[in-house]
């Protein structure tokens, strides 16, 4: 699911830069979607049970983690009303999408 929206994301930084915003909002709500599908993931004492780059913390922090995948998907929901009249989309992209990847990266995922 994460791979998913990176490449998700990628994609609608490309439509949003290129001022195609009804395919980048189309996007942004799958986006939206996944986040919630994740709340569901990563159940107790299931950590040994997969083989995922997820870090003991996403299991140790439940409630944490899944205020930030309700955040981001809140957040791309957000998005959506704001990047049309954004005046720096890159910005805006950052503050809205990409600054929740970054979050979840660095307290929940194994370095590469």
């Amino acid at each position: 699911m994460f791979s998913k929206n990176y490449s998700t994301a990628k994609r609608v930084q490309a439509f949003s830069s290129k001022g195609d915003f009804e395919k980048a909002k189309k996007l942004m709500i799958e986006m939206s979607e996944n986040y919630k599908v994740l709340l569901d993931l990563f159940p107790e004492n299931t950590e040994d049970e997969f083989d995922t780059e997820a870090l003991p913390t996403v299991w140790e922090e439940k409630d944490e983690f899944n205020a930030l995948m309700t955040k981001a998907s809140d957040d791309m929901i957000k998005l959506t009303s704001v990047i049309e009249d954004a005046e720096d989309i890159r910005g805006t992209l950052k503050q809205f999408m990409w600054s929740n990847c970054k979050a979840c990266h660095s307290r929940y995922r194994e370095e590469h």
